[in-house]
């Protein structure tokens, strides 16, 4: 059983980062990343969805069919996940509630299933997750909801208004017999361009370096850094990624992930998945992560695309904007 498991470990990992896999022919997909519509965090491609001109409503009558992980719908579950899945986790509500992690949470939304190891973490087995994908890809969607009653308090790096949180999230496969050592992939700080290709991460929460700053209001100097939206080197902006609960604001996916779900699909030594969600700064408590798969996704496309450019976690793109202005 022990060489078994180890030699099933070694194949599944030469197939994830070496091969990869990729789920082609899908009916809808979202657009294609570039480095002005995507950047890196971690292990993950996040794509500003402003930016890229693209809406996903994410009402509960809309998003009842994914998976949802953590829901501002009144603190209340918006759907029942998969068996062999927890439901979601409950966000905090009203002004003033500043941060969430999975691994502080008073209550897991556990389902009878018992995970082993859970941590105060959104848990699935791999078969129930695989069950849900029928195989597709996953993308996970965030929605960004805070208001500007409530300043910043700090415990986010680099924000500027109240609109802005700093997100840290890390998804991790697990051995239920203990033989194979856990595979961490995380998405975290710091950011960099789409076409440098995933980061090198270690499988470790450094909070708060590893936090990811997700901008409300995004305003871009000539240079095509952020500035703040009110001082006086707004060149573009601001574009808004504070959309509220009824309209995702970034997309997540990852290579790497997709490539471990296939081979798992067929055999591989892990047997659940666990998710952290760590949410800081956030002062009203109704922001909102859940998954579904690109033949769930509908595309629809905004009036004025050219408007809505903005970075949010990408931060990139002034210079880009302005070749396609002159296009």
């Amino acid at each position: 059983m022990r060489l078994g498991k180890i030699a099933i470990l070694v194949a599944a990992l030469t197939v994830a980062l070496v091969s990869g896999w990729s789920s082609s022919g899908e009916a809808v997909t979202l657009p294609a990343c570039d480095n002005f519509i995507c950047a890196f965090d971690g292990n993950f491609a996040v794509m500003s969805l402003p930016f890229a001109g693209v809406s996903i409503p994410s009402s509960p009558g809309q998003i009842k069919d994914g998976v949802v992980i953590y829901t501002g719908a009144g603190g209340k579950g918006v759907n029942t996940n998969f068996n062999g899945m927890d439901n979601a986790f409950a966000a905090p509500s009203g002004s003033g509630a500043q941060n969430f992690t999975t691994t502080k949470a008073g209550t897991d939304p556990g389902q009878p299933v018992p995970f082993a190891g859970d941590v105060q973490s959104w848990d699935s087995t791999i078969a129930a997750f695989n069950t849900f994908l029928n195989g597709s890809t996953p993308i996970f969607f965030f929605n960004q909801n805070d208001t500007n009653n409530d300043g910043t308090n700090g415990a986010c790096p680099g924000a500027l208004s109240g609109q802005d949180v700093c997100v840290y999230a890390s998804l991790t496969f697990v051995d239920l017999d203990g033989i194979a050592p856990n595979l961490v992939l995380e998405l975290e700080a710091p950011t960099r361009p789409f076409t440098s290709g995933p980061a090198v991460t270690d499988g470790v929460p450094t909070l708060p370096a590893e936090l990811v700053l997700a901008k409300g209001d995004v305003c871009l100097d000539n240079t095509g850094a952020q500035t703040d939206c009110a001082g006086p080197n707004v060149a573009i902006g601001p574009v808004n990624h504070n959309l509220g609960a009824d309209h995702a604001a970034y997309a997540a996916f990852s290579d790497q992930l997709n490539a471990l779900l296939a081979t798992c699909a067929v055999s591989c030594p892990w047997d659940v998945i666990q998710i952290r969600l760590d949410l800081t700064d956030i002062n009203n408590g109704f922001e909102q992560l859940f998954i579904l798969t690109a033949e769930q996704v509908t595309q629809i496309p905004e009036p004025g695309t050219l408007i809505l450019l903005g970075a949010g976690m990408v931060g990139l793109g002034a210079a880009a904007w302005r070749r396609r202005q002159r296009g």
